[in-house]
């Protein structure tokens, strides 16, 4: 089993509620170690970097949310299929497409419809139906990915559950990012080839963002701490991991996007298509 493989775990700050605050500490604080002293780096994704975190062995946070499709969406919808939970905004040109690519060709390498993608929005301004749809055919997911949406006090309490900090843009800069990307993609068609993309950090500032080095960071900020990873600038950065749910709707492993690799998470789906319900 390739499923399970803990790293630092730190202890939940007194103040928190137990259990549930756990991932989101967890998530933030493993993120926050692997930055200290590379602010200045430009590290290229060619070597991931085994980051991961084990959540508590619980029942994920449902929600209801709309996907692309305008239909209603629980996470209670794909009990017996695997979950690949994620966070994403439609019109991001190079950390979000190369997320979604990895998940997937993992998906792909897995085969069958075991597994479901679940992609939550992190720019409810900006992800519109359209966007999300046109999203999810880029990634040739099909049946097999849900991009949900919603408007921001929809969304804060997903944010809030699972640890992730969204873009802060103000509504005039989503809306002309948006635009932006909708005329990129206009006159540069899709190939349908995920294995030409190639994600490049940019250049990381001189200093941490502030809170960075914070032990016990408050999630329910919002505010993004982690290196920078957009070219659109800081206001667009965001939160970016996978968490795989198994088939009883429990929370499994979280995988930062630096770790993320097609094949190791083909490797954890396929351990967890393989338990029973």
């Amino acid at each position: 089993m390739a499923l399970l493989h803990p790293t630092e775990r730190p202890q939940p700050a007194p103040a928190a509620p137990p259990r549930r605050r756990l991932l989101l500490l967890a998530l933030m604080c493993l993120v926050l170690g692997a930055l200290g002293g590379a602010w200045a780096a430009t590290a290229t994704r060619t070597e991931p970097v085994q980051t991961r975190f084990v959540p508590p062995r619980e029942a994920a946070f449902d929600f209801t949310l709309r996907d692309q499709d305008g239909r209603p969406a629980r996470l209670a919808d794909a009990r017996g299929r695997v979950v690949a939970l994620t966070f994403i905004y439609a019109s991001c040109r190079d950390l979000c497409p190369a997320e979604g690519n990895d998940v997937a060709s993992a998906m792909d390498l897995v085969g069958g419809d075991d597994v479901v993608a679940y992609i939550v929005s992190v720019d409810p301004v900006g992800d519109t139906p359209e966007r999300a749809r046109a999203w999810i055919d880029r990634r040739g997911l099909g049946g097999r990915g849900r991009y949900l949406l919603g408007t921001r006090d929809q969304l804060r309490p997903v944010w809030i559950h699972y640890g992730i900090a969204p873009m802060n843009a103000t509504r005039a800069e989503s809306i002309a990012a948006a635009a932006r990307a909708d005329a990129f993609r206009a006159a540069n068609p899709p190939n349908r080839s995920r294995g030409g993309f190639r994600y490049e950090p940019p250049p990381q500032p001189a200093q941490p963002p502030p809170g960075a080095d914070d032990p016990y960071p408050d999630t329910a900020d919002l505010a993004y701490r982690g290196r920078a990873r957009h070219i659109a600038g800081w206001d667009f950065e965001h939160s970016a991991y996978v968490l795989l749910i198994d088939k009883r709707g429990e929370q499994r492993l979280g995988i930062p996007f630096e770790s993320l690799d097609p094949r190791s998470l083909a490797q954890d789906l396929r351990a967890l298509v393989a338990e029973p319900v």
